[in-house]
């Protein structure tokens, strides 16, 4: 039924001693977000964010800081933790990009970009799926 690498898990385990107890974890292999995905996002989807708070004349955010809510200034760095609150308060789900994977990465972006479609008539432009050439 499963394509486990019996042969592998079977080294591993030789060293435990008959009887003894453990826990084996068996996970699904997923592959790292990319840098190109956090470029995308710190180059294209954030920036865009700015203006068009910009454009409706907000400068500055609310975001939560030690359990308080204080207004910050229009930056970069304020606006990707303004969308994660977003993300965390609509989704339910922590945003730790240093941990994600390739599909939680784009399922972030993703949000981020309907979210602000919804909310701002912010239209992000897609990534460009040939960069490597136009690089």
């Amino acid at each position: 039924m499963f394509d486990f690498p019996w042969n592998l898990i079977s080294q591993q385990l030789s060293p435990w001693k008959a009887g003894q107890r453990g826990k084996l974890a068996i996970t699904k292999a997923v592959l790292p977000k990319t840098k190109q995905q956090l470029g995308y996002y710190y180059a294209v989807i954030v920036p865009q964010a700015v203006k068009a708070f910009l454009v409706n004349e907000d400068y500055s955010l609310k975001i939560t800081i030690a359990g308080h809510a204080v207004e910050v200034e229009m930056t970069i760095k304020n606006m990707d933790s303004f969308l994660k609150e977003r993300y965390e308060a609509v989704v339910g789900k922590n945003v730790n990009k240093t941990d994600m994977d390739v599909v939680e990465c784009s399922a972030y972006e993703d949000w981020c970009i309907k979210w602000l479609k919804t909310w701002l008539k912010c239209d992000i432009p897609p990534a460009d799926k040939n960069w490597r050439d136009n690089a």
